[in-house]
């Protein structure tokens, strides 16, 4: 048995989906006990979180073919979901009996959750991070960007508590809630910036004018949770009005030449969430370099976690000084942000 990727399971049931998916927690530490399983969820790329993976090819798959009695356990296929203890049986021969179409899309997809509740932590951030300079053009630029919803983050509206205070883009039809820990962020009532770029790089960005492309991002959402496919849904309708630029590649590796396509009258803003997890730390630390290197010839934000840990961090180099902050502990999900700053 795969020891390694077992204890991956094991880990991805506490705390990842013990309180927010009570049908992967039952899954998940049944499968780390199971060789044929774990055996085909080992065929998955490197560098990519294999529950995730194989749990969104799996539930992929299924909606599109619900007449397997497994679906009468997910809240995607039925109103009323069976009880997930007895759920694995019926798992354990769904992916056998799908094996290899599931080893496909562990050999060919990604985990690109375009988690749109996480700009509820990006909104506070950036309008926290543009008061270090004077109003100007901005310029977005995000690696790991999926299908591209996080470059809207001044196209939603959002609310922080019950008392009907509303931040954001007051005429936005996307609503994000969240919960603000601590003290709240100054800038929050700023007024929106004036965006000139929203540049998206990704290994493999989504096209959301793809129905099949769609369908994988919603199968990346664990089959409890309506309010986020809701958001998500939301969301991908406002995207389809407003222009954006997602390319293909390494952003990591491809920020330089990015970066020297756009005017230095716009303050370059780059950000990633979520994705410094998956390349390593050499190539972490590569980056940061790379970053201070193009500070050298521009002014430039910098907002991002997992480098080195979960903390959402603040970079900004503004006329060749960086000022570095931790800003806030954040939910993965986008529910709650402890500010920091």
């Amino acid at each position: 048995m795969n020891s390694r990727l077992s204890d991956a399971f094991r880990a991805f049931a506490v705390p990842e989906c013990r309180e927010t998916s009570p049908l992967y927690c039952c899954l998940t530490d049944a499968i780390a006990s199971d060789a044929e399983v774990l055996e085909i969820a080992s065929q998955a790329r490197d560098g990519q979180p294999v529950p995730n993976l194989l749990f969104a090819s799996v539930q992929y798959l299924l909606i599109a073919n619900p007449a397997h009695p497994l679906a009468e356990y997910y809240a995607t296929c039925t109103a009323e979901p069976k009880d997930p203890l007895d759920a694995f049986p019926l798992f354990k021969d769904f992916v056998l009996a799908h094996q290899n179409e599931i080893i496909e899309l562990l050999q060919t997809r990604l985990v690109q959750t375009n988690e749109v509740r996480r700009c509820a932590c990006l909104y506070p951030a950036f309008m926290y991070a543009l008061r270090h300079f004077a109003p100007q053009p901005l310029a977005l630029l995000e690696i790991g960007c999926s299908a591209g919803l996080n470059l809207l983050w001044d196209r939603y509206r959002y609310a922080y508590d019950d008392s009907g205070k509303i931040y954001g883009d007051r005429e936005s039809p996307t609503l994000i809630t969240s919960e603000f820990l601590g003290k709240p962020s100054a800038g929050l009532e700023d007024s929106l910036p004036y965006v000139t770029h929203r540049i998206g790089v990704d290994l493999h960005p989504i096209d959301v004018s793809i129905p099949a492309e769609v369908d994988w991002l919603r199968a990346l959402i664990w089959p409890e949770q309506h309010e986020r496919r809701q958001l998500l849904e939301a969301a991908i309708r406002q995207q389809q009005g407003i222009k954006l630029d997602l390319r293909t590649g390494d952003g990591f590796a491809d920020i330089c030449s990015i970066a020297a396509e756009i005017p230095t009258d716009s303050l370059l803003c780059i950000f990633h969430t979520h994705v410094a997890n998956q390349i390593s730390l050499e190539q972490g630390n590569a980056f940061l370099e790379t970053i201070r290197e193009l500070a050298r010839q521009r002014d430039l934000l910098h907002l991002y976690n997992n480098l080195p840990d979960a903390h959402l961090r603040l970079q900004v180099f503004h006329k060749g000084i960086l000022t570095r902050q931790t800003l806030a502990n954040t939910d993965g999900h986008g529910r709650w942000l402890e500010w920091l700053a």
